[in-house]
């Protein structure tokens, strides 16, 4: 009777193991393949045509190298071609260090937003009660200058010229190495006339941006070197990114002109590398949150401020552009012998970051855009 009972019971089961193998079999082929696996299969392909369009553009600019950055949902990639221009032809990795030019405006954006959402000032406050030079010289109340504000400043809408004039003496040398304003700074600022009503057009001013710099010094109540360290290379682990170069330093590229000839000048300000900028993309996009204060000082950078067409927006140092419902936000730089362009897509969240040496058009930013498209 037990064996007749235990041999129907496992009868049963065997049937009903046999009814349900399709059922397994399915959800089992279905789990070894994950949605992010089917995914992860055209890695290689898109690597592969990334790698040959980022080849093509350094063959064709005839820069001696480029770094790219790429990142994507919590995915990053560094893809290289040539050499960082040294004796040696040191191939370019994601550690070699370039200037990034006028993307540092945008580091000092956002040393300026600290002090901003700590209402230690205001976006419309005058630009010039925190810009003093050497030996407190500050700007004559008297001057057009005191009615320019520091969103006027952060816009390029202050009316100011793109560097002083009648001289060679780029003030963002003494920004970026701890160094205080000149006098000759505030002695032009106090002469200065601006050539149409403030606030209204969008005109590209580096000297606008170095007094950004300057009043964010001010504001912040350390030096530059130690303010951005403290505030955003630090927290985000951008170990590589500062006052690193010198010519000819160890792990740092090469600049020259277009036609491979060696620039006059050495650059002023930051340098970078495309493994730290990768973090900075993911900083902006929220991926990468060390600290509320930054996120919220990153997030402050990205409003948009001024208008310049339907197209074109400004936040406080970001380019912004718009196509339909899709906003694309970059910055892009250039310095002796260097360019660069960071931008990212924040509904998509992704971005790209690119760093040459060299080379002539088109400029870097064809380059990343052209690699976003993917």
């Amino acid at each position: 009777m037990k064996k007749s009972i235990i041999y129907s019971f496992t009868t049963i089961l065997l049937v009903l193991m046999y009814l349900m193998m399709p059922f397994c079999i399915t959800n089992v082929e279905a789990q070894a393949v994950p949605k992010e696996n089917r995914t992860d299969r055209l890695q290689p392909e898109f690597i592969q045509k990334a790698q040959k369009i980022i080849d093509n553009y350094r063959q064709n600019t005839g820069a001696p190298g480029v770094a790219v950055g790429i990142y994507e949902n919590g995915k990053s990639y560094v893809l290289v071609s040539g050499n960082t221009g040294d004796k040696q032809q040191s191939p370019v990795t994601g550690e070699t260090i370039f200037a990034m030019g006028s993307v540092e405006k945008v580091f000092n954006s956002i040393l300026l937003a600290f002090s901003l959402n700590e209402n230690k000032a205001k976006l419309d406050d005058p630009a010039a009660d925190y810009i003093t030079a050497e030996n407190g010289i500050t700007v004559n109340n008297k001057a057009p200058f005191r009615k320019i504000t520091l969103k006027e400043l952060v816009t390029h809408t202050s009316a100011l010229p793109r560097r002083l004039p009648h001289t060679s003496f780029r003030i963002g040398t003494n920004l970026f190495r701890d160094h205080p304003m000149k006098p000759m700074v505030i002695q032009f600022l106090n002469s200065w006339h601006p050539q149409y009503a403030p606030g209204t057009k969008y005109v590209y001013s580096n000297l606008g941006f170095a007094l950004v710099g300057f009043a964010a010094v001010n504001l912040g109540g350390k030096s530059y070197t130690r303010l951005l360290a403290k505030n955003i290379t630090e927290p985000l682990g951008m170990t590589h990114t500062g006052m690193f170069c010198e010519p000819y330093s160890n792990g740092c590229a090469v600049g020259y002109t277009e036609d491979n000839g060696t620039p006059k000048t050495t650059p002023v300000g930051l340098w970078t590398t495309v493994d730290d900028m990768l973090r900075f993309i993911q900083a902006n996009l929220g991926d990468l949150k060390p600290s509320d204060k930054l996120f919220k000082a990153i997030e402050k950078t990205h409003k948009e401020l001024f208008r310049v067409d339907n197209d074109h927006a400004i936040g406080m140092a970001w380019e912004e552009w718009h196509q339909g419902d899709s906003l694309l936000i970059s910055k892009d730089g250039l310095d002796s012998g260097f360019s660069s362009w960071v931008g990212f897509e924040p509904a998509k969240d992704r971005g790209v970051v690119v760093l040459r040496n060299g080379g002539k058009t088109p400029e870097p930013g064809k380059l990343g855009k052209r690699l976003l498209s993917l």
